[in-house]
């Protein structure tokens, strides 16, 4: 081994060792101080400092490994930013921008992913590590997390917590994809699918709806793909699913304390909260009959021109997301009434930010309230990153960030013929539209990593 090929085996090492960190401890991890930075700020950094190359970087095929449409939309997007910046006279000496700015750096984790990824084999330890990351992660989360690592994230990380629904979401689609190319959809990976699911749906129905419903989704769509084995073993899939029964049950008592799948004693949640949530629910009813607005479907309906939920987290975010699309036409004032709610009083028509949005010197308007910045006060995300990028880049931002990732699937249909991609992929950007995700460092670093792994497909 040159010294050229043993310098790229120890910064592989090195990048999947921390790739193995961020799966494990999230948050926590990132949030390690080096000095006065943070582990999460200095991988910002390191994408930023990349990406500004990349700006100014000619076409070549190691800048672009998915395709010339990814590589330009990837400039388009950085470009918008400068845009924005400029025109809503965004600071560049102002570290907020950058970290308002975040999920535009942190698209670089996807040519970092493949790069690091392209020469590593079916026997590296990371691939023999990763089955044993979702059982580990279910452990740290729900039974046990080693009173040592605890006070280690105490004394040195800024802040210590599990890993978030969003983050046990990829980390559960993106093992079960790999392992499924790894052995070619055998009874080990359909065991692992299995199992794995019916210990992890009641843990991410427990965390949030948002992780939830994408991972049934998978599993749907999932089992497609496993028609094939599961017609040549009949004996073996009814004996896994006859298994994977009471493990299910198991796993949902050891979260909940019962089987109804309701949140009592834990997490904060008491019968306090749901009396006060039943009381809300209540008023919205009484507030839909006397104002003759049509049936409810599905808990949502429509008042006053705007969209409702009965589900309290559902309303929380479709206020948010109307109001930052109406923000960009119409002037606004926000408030907080006698009843101590937010009001948002509408002014007159804007035309000065629909193409630049309210840019990334300062919270988004919509966000600058205490119902909306959660229960630390320091929430900024609208959980949804295209309402995100909408709100902050203006109308075109989101409509490249789609177009990013929908080329990085055009490059994948174009290469091997099918649509396994958007298994992975759908259901992780799925959890995105409903969780301030993309916003961190942990989850697009960890979703682009597998992303890059699932691309290079030498495995």
């Amino acid at each position: 081994m040159n010294t050229t090929n043993k310098t790229n085996y120890y910064i592989t090492n090195i990048y999947l060792v921390v790739l193995s960190l961020v799966i494990l401890f999230g948050r926590s991890f990132t949030g390690i101080y080096i000095g006065s930075f943070r582990v999460g700020e200095f991988m910002i950094a390191f994408c930023l400092i990349l990406s500004l190359l990349f700006l100014i970087s000619p076409h070549t095929t190691l800048l672009c490994p998915t395709g010339k449409a990814t590589f330009y939309f990837h400039k388009l997007i950085i470009i918008s930013f400068f845009s924005s910046a400029l025109l809503t006279k965004t600071s560049f000496f102002q570290t907020y921008t950058y970290q308002s700015s975040s999920y535009i750096w942190t698209l670089f984790f996807l040519n970092i992913g493949i790069f690091f990824t392209k020469n590593i084999e079916l026997k590296s330890w990371f691939f023999k590590l990763l089955p044993f990351l979702l059982p580990i992660l279910y452990i740290l989360s729900t039974i046990l997390f080693p009173e040592v690592l605890e006070n280690f994230f105490l004394n040195y990380s800024d802040k210590f917590d599990f890993v978030k629904a969003s983050d046990l979401l990829v980390v559960y689609v993106g093992t079960n994809y790999i392992l499924r190319i790894i052995y070619k959809s055998s009874l080990i990976d359909f065991s692992y699918f299995i199992i794995s699911s019916a210990i992890y749906i009641p843990f991410l129905l427990f965390k949030s709806k948002g992780a939830f419903f994408p991972a049934v989704i998978f599993i749907l769509f999932n089992l497609i793909f496993y028609i094939t084995f599961t017609k040549r073993n009949k004996l073996k899939t009814v004996t896994l699913l006859f298994l994977a029964i009471p493990i299910f049950f198991i796993s949902t008592f050891h979260i909940y304390g019962n089987f109804s799948f309701t949140k009592l004693g834990q997490d904060g949640y008491s019968q306090d909260d749901i009396s006060v949530s039943s009381q809300i629910q209540e008023s919205i009813t009484g507030l839909v009959s006397q104002k003759n607005t049509g049936d409810i479907f599905y808990s949502f309906y429509i008042l006053d021109g705007r969209l409702y939920s009965q589900e309290q987290m559902a309303n929380w975010r479709l206020q948010i997301w109307q109001d930052i699309t109406r923000d960009l036409f119409w002037e606004a004032n926000y408030y907080q009434d006698e009843n101590f709610y937010l009001v948002r009083q509408q002014g007159e028509r804007r035309n000065d930010i629909f193409f630049s949005g309210f840019g990334y010197k300062e919270i988004l308007p919509s966000m600058n309230h205490w119902e909306r910045t959660g229960t630390d006060g320091t929430n900024q995300n609208p959980h949804n990153f295209l309402f995100n990028s909408l709100g902050r880049g203006g109308v075109f931002q989101p409509i490249l960030i789609i177009l990013f990732h929908i080329s990085i699937f055009i490059y994948w249909f174009k290469k091997y013929r099918n649509l396994n991609i958007l298994l992975f992929m759908l259901p992780v950007l799925m959890t995105s539209f409903f969780d301030a995700s993309m916003e961190s460092v942990r989850f697009p670093f960890v979703y682009y990593s597998f992303l890059g792994i699932i691309l290079n497909n030498k495995i």
